[in-house]
């Protein structure tokens, strides 16, 4: 674990940031790893995608106010699903499942108390991941469509089309629940 943080420390500029990331580093290591697993089902691969998360990481650091925060914690699950999901696509080829089960099958999200949240945004939760992450970067924290798109590691137009087809879920969902929204 030595070696890797100062691989990671290498990649920042200045002792702030190397803090911050030391912190961020031992506060969601063992978190991002779970979700990873849980993904990948294979421990080295589950490795492979936190090592990713935590390079993509280190570029995000500015936008990272607080370290234990919930936030925080529901970014660095983000990310390190999308290099779990990206690390599972290049190796599907030796599987005989569909993304569309492991997504079914995987149900990790960060711990959220659910008397305290709307109902949209209990309906969001229940979006499928793929979804779901791309309406917390853009709704939850403001990031731009070209952001989403490096974070998710996707093409922009992949990201305005998800938001669409999630918009239309997220309806249907909050219909549902009896919430009719006009437009």
């Amino acid at each position: 674990r030595q070696v890797e943080m100062l691989f990671y420390l290498s990649l920042l500029d200045t002792e702030e940031e190397k803090s911050k990331f030391e912190q961020l580093y031992y506060q969601y290591r063992k978190l991002m790893y779970l979700c990873a697993w849980e993904i990948l089902r294979d421990e080295q691969l589950a490795e492979d995608a936190v090592h990713e998360a935590f390079i993509k990481l280190t570029k995000y650091l500015k936008k990272i106010d607080e370290i234990k925060c919930n936030k925080t914690k529901r970014f660095v699950v983000i990310v390190v699903e999308s290099a779990a999901k990206d690390i599972w696509r290049k190796e599907k080829r030796n599987s005989h499942e569909t993304w569309e089960e492991v997504e079914r099958e995987y149900h990790f999200t960060a711990e959220v108390n659910v008397s305290q949240i709307t109902v949209i945004e209990e309906a969001i939760l229940k979006l499928p991941f793929t979804y779901r992450q791309i309406f917390q970067l853009k709704y939850g924290w403001g990031y731009a469509n070209r952001e989403i798109a490096d974070v998710l590691d996707m093409r922009e137009g992949t990201i305005r089309q998800r938001l669409a087809r999630g918009k239309k879920l997220l309806q249907e969902l909050l219909e549902d629940a009896g919430v009719h929204m006009n437009g």
